[in-house]
C-alpha cells in the first residue's frame, strides 16, 4: 500500500501492517507526523496512535577526586531524544552506602537513602538538570560508585541509556601535620549528620620516640568512655596502637617507638568522640600536645683505658621500655641496648660491655612519658680517678 491510498487518517503517528510508500503533500495523510521504520514509512490500517519517547540520562561528579569529610555534587542530566513528548520523567538514585545525603535541586525528595526527582513533561529534544550533594564521610577513601536511572511516562524504545553510573575517587584528608612542640586545638563537630574524625599525619624519625597527649576535652567529648586517640594506619582506619588514659579523667596518651633505621611517614593519628559522634558541636572541644621523648647524652668513651657507666632513672609511676643507641663519632651506628625499667627503679649499664674500645654519643628511644628518664653518664679513668659526667638530656619543650 502506499501513502496515496484511501485511508482516511490524519495527525499523530500511525503504524500499518505491510509497506506504505512515503506520504505524499496532497494526500490524506497530509499534516500528519509519521514514523520512519526499517527505511519505510509506516501506518496503522486502524489509526493506532504510537508515542514512543527514548529518554537517555547521563550522570556526573565534582570534585572527582574528593577528600573525606567534603562535599560531592552529582550532576544528572535527561534528554529526551523523541520523537514523542514524554508526558513525565523521574529519576531515581540510590546514594552510595556512607555518603549523607545534604541537598538537591527543586522537586527532588530524600528517603532511606534513596534520592527521587519528578522532572515533569519533557518535549522531543528537550532536557532537563538536577543536582544532589552529599556528604563524604571524614576518614573515608576509595572508590564511590553512584548509578542513576530514569523512567518516562511513554514507552522507551532504548532501555540501554536509562541508566548512567559515576565514580568518585576519595582521598584522606589531614587536618595538619604533628611535630615535636604541635600545640593546637580542634573539635569534633559533626559534618553532614556523620561523626567527625580528625586525621594527622606525624613523621617519626628513625630510631626517635614521641608522645601526643589529648586532654582539656570539653563539651560532651569527655563523657562517658571519653576521647578516642589512636594511631592508624595509611588507609585512616586500620588501628595500630590505642592510646592509654591518664589518670582517671578524660586525658590520653599516645606513645610512639620508631626502632627502625628508617623514617615511618604513612601512618596518622586518628581523634575521634565515644561519646557525642553524630551529635558533636562545635563547643565538643579537645587539645593535642606533641614531644619528642627521644633523650640524648652527647658523650661516652670506652676507649683507652676509660669506661663509661650509664645511669637511668625512671621518674614515672609506669614501666617503661626503651632501647639505648650508641653512635661513634661520626654518627654512624656503633651498638643497641635493650632496656626496662619499672616504675622509680635505677638501672646502671656498663656500656663497655656494649661497645668496647668505642666512643660518641647516646640516644634512648622509649614508651614512657615526655620526661620520665633522667639519668648521665659517667665516664671513668681508672689511672687517675678522674671522672666525667655528661647528662641525660630530652628534646627541649
Amino acid at each position: 500500500m502506499d501513502g496515496g491510498g484511501g485511508g482516511a487518517a490524519s495527525g499523530g503517528s500511525f503504524v500499518m501492517a505491510g509497506t506504505a510508500g512515503q506520504p505524499d503533500a496532497g494526500g490524506p495523510f497530509a499534516g500528519g507526523t509519521f514514523q520512519l521504520r526499517s527505511g519505510f514509512w509506516a501506518v496503522a490500517g486502524q489509526g493506532t496512535t504510537v508515542t514512543e519517547a527514548d529518554l537517555a540520562i547521563t550522570k556526573a561528579d565534582g570534585p572527582d577526586p574528593v577528600a573525606s569529610g567534603s562535599l560531592l555534587v552529582y550532576t544528572i542530566a535527561v534528554t529526551n531524544l523523541g520523537p514523542a513528548p514524554s508526558p513525565s520523567a523521574t529519576v531515581t538514585d540510590p546514594l552510595p552506602s556512607g555518603v549523607a545525603f545534604v541537598s538537591a535541586s527543586p522537586g527532588c525528595a530524600h528517603a532511606a537513602g534513596v534520592v527521587t526527582c519528578a522532572l515533569g513533561p519533557l518535549a522531543p529534544l528537550a532536557a532537563a538538570t538536577v543536582d544532589i550533594t552529599v556528604a563524604v564521610p571524614p576518614g573515608a577513601r576509595g572508590l564511590l560508585t553512584n548509578t542513576a536511572s530514569v523512567l518516562g511516562g511513554a514507552p522507551d524504545p532504548l532501555s540501554a541509556n536509562n541508566t548512567d553510573s559515576e565514580d568518585t575517587t576519595v582521598v584522606l584528608r589531614a587536618e595538619g601535620e604533628l611535630a615535636h612542640g604541635t600545640a593546637l586545638r580542634a573539635d569534633l563537630a559533626a559534618f553532614g549528620g556523620l561523626a567527625d574524625v580528625d586525621l594527622y599525619r606525624i613523621r617519626q624519625e628513625p630510631r626517635a620516640s614521641y608522645e601526643i597527649v589529648l586532654d582539656e576535652a570539653a563539651g560532651d567529648v569527655g563523657l562517658g568512655a571519653g576521647p578516642m586517640l589512636d594511631r592508624v594506619g595509611a588507609d585512616g582506619s586500620t588501628v595500630l596502637q590505642a592510646a592509654e588514659p591518664v589518670g582517671s579523667g578524660p586525658a590520653r596518651s599516645l606513645r610512639l617507638v620508631n626502632a627502625t633505621s628508617a623514617a615511618v611517614d604513612e601512618q596518622m593519628v586518628r581523634v575521634r568522640s565515644a561519646a557525642c559522634t553524630s551529635d558533636c558541636g562545635p563547643d565538643d572541644t579537645y587539645r593535642l600536645r606533641v614531644r619528642e621523648t627521644t633523650a640524648r647524652v652527647p658523650r661516652f668513651n670506652n676507649a683507652g683505658t676509660q669506661v663509661t657507666v650509664l645511669l637511668l632513672q625512671n621518674l614515672s609511676g609506669v614501666p617503661v621500655a626503651g632501647i639505648v643507641y650508641f653512635w661513634d663519632a661520626s654518627g654512624s651506628a656503633a651498638g643497641e641496648e635493650p632496656v626496662t625499667l619499672d616504675p622509680r627503679a635505677l638501672l646502671v649499664l656498663n656500656t663497655g660491655t656494649v661497645v668496647p674500645g668505642a666512643g660518641g654519643s647516646i640516644t634512648v628511644v622509649h614508651d614512657g612519658p615526655y620526661g620520665a628518664l633522667a639519668g648521665k653518664t659517667v665516664a671513668l679513668e681508672p689511672a687517675t680517678g678522674f671522672s666525667f659526667d655528661s647528662p641525660l638530656e630530652p628534646r627541649p619543650r
